[in-house]
């Protein structure tokens, strides 16, 4: 059973795209001129300090309202947003915040987002602006940049991102509830959930908003790993707050049949 974990594990990995990038690797390549720097911070923050060629992305032009934060509603101001943010088809995005959980939400929904409208070569700094600074204090600015070009990317959206507690109903037999509020384990709404797995996307972290070690996610992982032919649906109070649980299990982990729940 080990050695059948293992390679199932394995080939999650295979499909997934580097889903945190650490600060080294980040400064290594910032000539890169696919790279595509975005700092998710309150507007005031950026302004005050940033890494140097990070473009602010506004949260608030990608979603509806702060709480629900309806990117599929959305699609004309993504694509506008894509090219004001210089996006394009072979472009490598790597998004960071400042080191709160709030604003750690702010770049797993724009991971989101995106990944919603196609566009998946996405990593996000692991530790966020902390990290950075606590390496290379020196290469931060308080200038604002902007891209140099508009971007190409076309969006596609794909509606099977969110979905409505009708298609839980409909297939609640098949599907896998990741769920950090107890309302989906109530009886008086499914019965015959196949499998729920309570997981508050704060215990992926540590303190300083670092990624836990692969043992300690692999541990969550493995509860979805041999789980075959069943959707996976993450919720939470928010679809914001979803992102985060969301964003691990489809980059990081390759689970490319992850839903998240507008309820």
């Amino acid at each position: 059973m080990k050695h059948l974990l293992a390679l199932i594990l394995l080939s999650l990995y295979s499909y997934a795209y580097d889903a945190f990038i650490t600060p080294d690797k980040l400064k290594d390549s910032l000539s890169d001129e696919k790279i595509v720097l975005l700092d998710v911070s309150p507007l005031d923050m950026y302004s005050t300090s940033h890494i140097k060629g990070a473009i602010h992305a506004d949260i608030s032009k990608f979603s509806k309202s702060d709480y629900e934060r309806l990117a599929s509603a959305y699609s004309k101001n993504v694509q506008k947003e894509i090219i004001n943010l210089g996006i394009n088809p072979d472009s490598h995005v790597v998004i960071y915040s400042r080191n709160s959980y709030e604003n750690l939400q702010n770049s797993t929904y724009l991971a989101f987002v995106l990944a919603e409208h196609g566009f998946e070569n996405i990593s996000i700094l692991e530790g966020g602006y902390i990290a950075w600074v606590f390496k290379y204090h020196t290469l931060v600015s308080s200038k604002r940049s902007s891209a140099k070009e508009d971007g190409s990317y076309k969006i596609k959206h794909n509606p099977n991102f969110l979905v409505e507690l009708d298609y839980i109903k409909s297939n609640s037999r098949n599907i896998t509830i990741v769920d950090s509020s107890n309302k989906l384990q109530s009886p008086e709404l499914f019965s015959d959930i196949s499998y729920t797995i309570d997981r508050d996307y704060r215990d992926n972290f540590f303190d300083d908003l670092t990624l836990r070690d692969e043992d300690e996610l692999r541990e969550f992982v493995s509860k979805l790993s041999l789980i075959k032919d069943k959707d996976i649906v993450v919720y939470d109070e928010t679809i914001f707050e979803a992102s985060v649980n969301w964003y691990i299990l489809y980059q990081k982990f390759g689970f490319k049949n992850i839903k998240i729940l507008h309820f």
